[in-house]
């Protein structure tokens, strides 16, 4: 492969309905992932029990997504997922939100130069 050549096996969903197909199929995935527990489908822990539980929804997901897609969907997945953590836990420590605009912005201000 070179600097500028394509995937070949990368095919990009090209019409609005074939989109919705990925996308459609990446939500029954990640809904079976969700009732098997299973947050990190790349982790390969997990391997063998997403082949088990979402083997045929995996395979429609990877069939009808482009494979730079699904590697995306799968690691925002686990972002998503995480940050959500990350707040939740925030959220139970009363932490407090702190507001780091300037002041001069607030108020209209002209942004200070340096």
């Amino acid at each position: 492969m070179g600097w500028f050549t394509k995937d070949s096996d990368d095919k990009i969903p090209n019409t609005r309905s074939q989109r919705k197909q990925c996308w459609d199929s990446r939500d029954e995935f990640f809904t079976c992932l969700d009732k098997a527990g299973i947050v990190n489908a790349l982790d390969s822990r997990h391997s063998k029990d997403v082949s088990k539980n979402c083997g045929k929804e995996e395979q429609a997901f990877e069939e009808n997504c482009a494979n730079s897609w699904v590697k995306y969907f799968k690691e925002k997945r686990l972002v998503d997922y995480q940050k959500k953590q990350f707040l939740e836990k925030v959220e139970k420590e009363n932490a407090q939100i702190v507001n780091l605009t300037p002041s001069s912005q607030l108020e209209g201000g002209a942004p200070r130069k340096r």
